[in-house]
Parts: structure tokens; sequence; C-alpha cells
């Protein structure tokens, strides 16, 4: 063969490659195990890095093209949905679809744009054979699932007990040979209906632990070694490392959140290490917790260094209260900034709870509330106050973010909390993932430091003051 032979064929399996990567694609011992299962429900339960996502939309592309490897499908044409929690959600999993996808079967009509998806507000990917895959959310009501008939569902994520019942009743019961496959780990929603349909044998259990045999593909390499497994365990917030790591039902460990929480190493009242770089060396946050108690207060003043590789985590002060008027935390919340020699120009996010009226009845404490209290500690006039507090954002799983957010600047040695910080250190201490008196701190916390560090989290237009 001549070179230029050799190359014509070299750029035409490149071509094909490009074209139908799922032809190049191997799966590992669970997603075989999932794809080779003829049952009507089929469940995969495990860690994120075992491929879920992936092992999904394999399904889908065999069930959408009539060519599956491992079992008998329905004919085309068909039609499939993809459903997940959110938008945000969607375009993920509709980027992970296309780069699978052989675009050589899919309607010359099917546009993608990295980063939006495809086109529609419900998006739509038609097949030359006239199959139909539909990408919906759970945030859309009742799915639309009225006037569908559908040949298969696929499930990312925990689903509710309600979503199920839908899509139940229309996919399983029309007698066509349809199908629901869910790829999950089993956090952030109670799953205690879908263990007991496991049990009762109507979904097909897979369990697959995050291990080297179980992300490495068949007659392949391996994905990921030991040490990399080991780090993404340490990574992990205790409570649940055996849900995350092992795609067990429930957690292992009841104890405190933050395990990795040393005293000894942690608490410390040195000064603010300087760093060697131009500009302001620190970001300035505080976050504000409405407390349980109508007209109660938790501050948290922190600042963040992210100018090496891991950013720093610096709780400075704290500030609680019990009932009081606005006016008053304002200005113990000033007080707070001057014995750190700041005022309020040096912070550079105030970021407050929602509205909230307490547990008891007679008072009420806000976001709004406070600055009208801030105007008048520092004589200001109505609407002239040079910042706003923002409301925190708490999508889906924020609590749990910001704590392994926090979770692993400890676990880096890269969190130092002041010790006049008492309910704090009492908080880190002992907080255990429930609505209790420790929480109000960590999410004072959480509204600081982690706002500061993770710019993808995203903070609500401004307010009106008035």
């Amino acid at each position: 063969m001549s070179l230029a032979e050799l190359a014509q064929v070299v750029s035409e399996l490149r071509h094909r490659a490009e074209t139908r990567p799922l032809e190049y694609w191997d799966p590992t011992p669970p997603q075989l195990a999932f794809l080779s299962d003829p049952s009507p429900c089929v469940l995969l339960r495990g860690a994120n890095q075992i491929g879920k996502t992936a092992c999904q939309m394999a399904e889908i592309i065999y069930r959408c093209t009539g060519r599956h490897p491992h079992k008998i499908v329905p004919r085309p044409p068909t039609e499939c949905w993809i459903v997940v929690h959110s938008w945000e959600q969607s375009l993920s999993i509709q980027q992970k679809f296309w780069e699978l996808a052989p675009k050589d079967l899919l309607d010359p009509s099917v546009e993608y744009m990295h980063g939006k998806g495809f086109r529609g507000k419900t998006p739509v990917v038609l097949w030359k054979n006239g199959s139909l895959l539909r990408f919906k959310t759970t945030n859309q009501g009742s799915l639309g699932l009225a006037s569908s008939t559908i040949s298969y569902v696929g499930l990312d994520e925990p689903p509710s007990a309600r979503i199920w019942g839908e899509l139940n009743a229309r996919v399983l019961r029309q007698g066509q040979g349809g199908a629901i496959g869910l790829t999950l780990t089993p956090v952030g929603a109670p799953l205690g209906w879908l263990r007991q349909l496991v049990k009762d044998g109507v979904v097909s259990d897979h369990q697959a632990a995050l291990t080297v045999e179980n992300t490495t593909p068949i007659g392949g390499r391996p994905l990921v070694t030991q040490e990399q497994i080991d780090r993404i365990a340490k990574a992990y917030l205790p409570i649940d490392r055996a849900q995350r790591l092992k795609g067990a039902w429930e957690g292992l460990t009841t104890g405190r959140v933050f395990e990795a929480f040393n005293p000894e190493t942690m608490v410390s009242d040195a000064p603010l290490p300087s760093l060697p770089r131009d500009g302001k060396p620190y970001s300035i946050a505080i976050g504000i917790d409405h407390g349980a108690d109508a007209g109660s207060q938790v501050a948290i003043l922190c600042a963040v260094d992210k100018s090496g590789e891991h950013p720093r985590i610096f709780v400075l002060d704290e500030y609680t209260a019990g009932a009081a008027t606005a006016d008053a935390h304002a200005r113990a919340m000033l007080a707070m900034l001057h014995r750190n020699g700041m005022t309020h120009a040096h912070v550079d996010k105030w970021v407050g709870d929602r509205a909230y009226g307490g547990k008891r009845s007679g008072g009420r404490m806000s976001n709004l509330t406070l600055m009208k209290g801030l105007e008048a500690s520092l004589g200001l006039l109505p609407g002239r106050l040079p910042f706003r507090i923002r409301t925190a954002w708490k999508p889906r799983f924020s609590v749990y973010h910001g704590a392994q957010v926090i979770h692993e600047t400890m676990e880096r040695d890269n969190f130092i909390v002041h010790p006049r910080c008492e309910q704090l250190i009492k908080s880190l201490n002992h907080w255990a993932f429930r609505d209790d008196e420790n929480k109000h701190s960590i999410d004072a916390l959480r509204y600081a430091a982690v706002t500061l560090i993770d710019d993808r989290i995203r903070m609500p237009v401004r307010i009106k003051m008035y």
C-alpha cells in the first residue's frame, strides 16, 4: 500500500469515527450490564465517574436507530425521551448525546450549537428513519405526557415518585415494548419508593461502585487509577460517601459533615498572610442568615484568597444575636467590620438569606429591611446605600454543593477561622446536615465564602429598595 493510499484509509477512518463515534465506543462492565438487560425497567446506580450518562445516550441511540447490539428493541420509527431536572443539566446531556450521535443518520434539519444545545424550547432530534428524541425537564410540570406515545424514557439522576408514576402509566402500559432506563447516584432526593420497586422486582437493579475495574472499558485500558479514585473519595463529604462512591441507597455515616475540620490547626488569630501580587489581595464577603427566631441574625465575615492553585478561606469574625431590630443588627455588622480594620467599602459582596419570619410570630427579617437599617446607621438618605445585599441563590443541592466546597478547602489545609467565631466553630464541630441550631452559622458561611469561590453560582438581579 502506497503512502497516498494509507493516508486515504486513515482519512476515511477518521471521518467514520467522527461521524459514527458510538461504533468506536467500548462499554465498561456496569455499562454493558445495563445495555444488555432486556427488562422493561432497568436501573444503573453508582458514582458519577462510571459513565452513567454515556451509557444512557448509547441506549437511546441504539433504540432510535433500531440497531441494538445487545437486545431486541422495537423497529423504528420510535419516540424516545431523556428527562432531567433542569435546563442546565439538559444542556450537558445534549452535548454528551451529540458527541456520540451518528451524524449521518440524523435528519439534515437537526441543528446543534455548542453551549446552547439543539434548536427549540423543547429540543427535538429528528432521525432520517422517522424516529424522534425529545429532551425534557421535570420542571415542565406534567411533561406533556397526555398526548404522547413513547417507546423509551431515559431518566438521568433521581426522579420524584410523581414523575415516575406519570412515565410508568404512559410508557410501560402501552404494551408496545416500552421501557424506562434510570441512571443515577442515589443522593439529593427521597428514593424509598424506588428501593421498594427494586425489592418487589419491578425494577432491575445494577449497582456499580467506583473501582478501577468498573471504569475500564472491556478489552481496553483503565480510565482512572486507584490514586485518582482515592482523591475523589477524599473530596466527598463523609455523610454520603457510600452513596457517591458505591451507589449505596443510604449514607453509612451519621456524624458531623466537616470531619476534616481540625480546631487545633484551623483555629488561629494570626493576621492574614500578605500576598506577593499586585492589586487587592483578598476578596471580602459578609454572609447573613436570618435565624430560626423572628428578628434573630447570624453574620459571617470572611476573606478568600484565589491567587494560588486552590482557594483559601479565612473566617475573620461573626455576629450572632437573638431577636432585635434591623437598625441594631446593622450597627453590629458595621462594628464587626470596624474591629477588623474595615468599612463597608472593603466588602466585595453582601449575600443574605431569603426573607424569613422565624418559627415564632412577631417579627420578620429580610435583606431589604437590613439595607434600610444600614442606611440609617450610616446616616444616608433612603435609597442611597452604595451596595446591595443580594439574596442567596438556592438551587437544587446548593447546601450540599456549598458544604463540599468548604470541605475541600479543609482537606487541602486551606481553611482558617478566628477563635472569636465561637458559634461557627461549634457548628463546624457538630453540624450533621440537620436543620438545627448549628445550620445557621454554616449557611452564613456558605453565602459568603462559596459566593466568592465559585463563579458559577448566579446571584439574582438587583432589587429596588423602595
